[in-house]
């Protein structure tokens, strides 16, 4: 008898089960490469989208003006106040910053129509820089703007977007330094600009005189001195210092923190995982750190019923504490650029 050249059964589910396990270690190390890579690409849309907003508050910010000084009322100001957002069906109202200064009109220097602007006598129409416009109907701007940064709920969004307005001259009918502007919701974001959607947060914090680092920064600013309660601006005087210009106080150093959802703009974010059950009544929670934004990474901030919160970090656990006051939505881990 010939003897057939073969495998035998012991030797195929050898081999089988050698090229399952070799699979397997292959899809392994493809999928993680993948991860890698859409993480990668997240993260660089992710900078993207904060990097060119900060870049604009950046540019205004470095052109900001003092004024001249004086016994005068002063067009100059800087001022940074809260205010409450209004509220949607997909998401509560929200506390944020609204930041408002004058500054030079660095625009200048890049749009021949608006160097134009006034050369007409009589002309009425304000420089609002969201399209071109003719400047035979534009005011003289003296150089100078006002520029204000905001967050809005537009078109129902549960997430805010922060937006951009620029008005020139300074002062007058419709200035975006008006006292009461923060509670004029059609008025403060007509015209503006969205520059960063799907916002978790907008912090700006002011270096006061004496500050030895930015824990002691402000998160509110006057310049006049004479429109927030000294109980909210340390730096307050009187009413009669918005019309004294020689008391204006502008901060040395500020510092802007804009938070991102980090996620993909049709998802639902990657919700935080807790610790432990949470009731109404409670202030504090506790949640589990390796589960947040989808992987091995520590968020900077944490997003909770409308506000972002920093948190103390307990071995493998993120505690975060409302004081006086319960938590009652879901969590989401946020990107943060400053």
């Amino acid at each position: 008898m010939r003897r057939e050249a073969g495998f035998t059964l012991v030797e195929v589910l050898a081999a089988t089960a050698l090229f399952a396990a070799l699979g397997l270690m292959l899809f392994q190390l493809v999928d993680g490469a993948i991860d890698v890579q859409s993480r990668g690409e997240r993260l660089a849309e992710l900078e993207e989208r904060a990097g060119a907003a900060l870049d604009l508050i950046v540019e205004d910010l470095r052109h900001a003006w003092c004024g001249a000084g004086g016994p005068t009322e002063q067009d100059a100001r800087f001022l940074c106040t809260p205010r409450t957002t209004e509220a949607t069906p997909g998401g509560g109202a929200q506390q944020v910053a609204l930041l408002r200064f004058t500054r030079l009109l660095h625009e200048e220097r890049g749009l021949l129509w608006l160097r134009e602007a006034g050369s007409t006598p009589a002309a009425q129409e304000v420089v609002m820089l969201t399209r071109d416009q003719d400047p035979t109907t534009l005011q003289p701007t003296s150089g100078l703007a006002e520029s204000l940064y905001t967050l809005a709920r537009l078109g129902g969004d549960a997430l805010p977007t922060l937006v951009r307005r620029v008005r020139a001259p300074v002062g007058g009918a419709g200035s975006l330094l008006d006292a009461d502007l923060a509670a004029r919701e059609d008025r403060l974001l007509e015209d503006a600009l969205p520059i960063a959607g799907r916002v978790l947060h907008l912090g700006v914090d002011a270096w006061p005189p004496g500050a030895a680092g930015w824990e002691d920064a402000l998160p509110v600013w006057d310049s006049t001195r004479a429109l927030l309660p000294a109980a909210e601006f340390p730096f307050a005087r009187h009413a009669d210092s918005l019309l004294d210009g020689r008391d204006d106080l502008f901060p040395a150093l500020v510092r802007v923190t804009l938070v991102l959802e980090p996620h993909a703009a049709d998802g639902d974010g990657a919700p935080g995982r807790l610790a432990a059950d949470v009731t109404p009544e409670d202030t504090r929670l506790v949640l589990r750190a390796p589960d947040l934004a989808g992987d091995d990474r520590t968020p900077d901030a944490l997003w909770v019923d409308g506000e972002a919160h920093r948190y103390g970090v307990r071995a493998d656990y993120l505690v975060v504490d409302r004081r006086g006051r319960p938590f009652v939505a879901e969590v989401k881990s946020g990107g943060l650029a400053s």
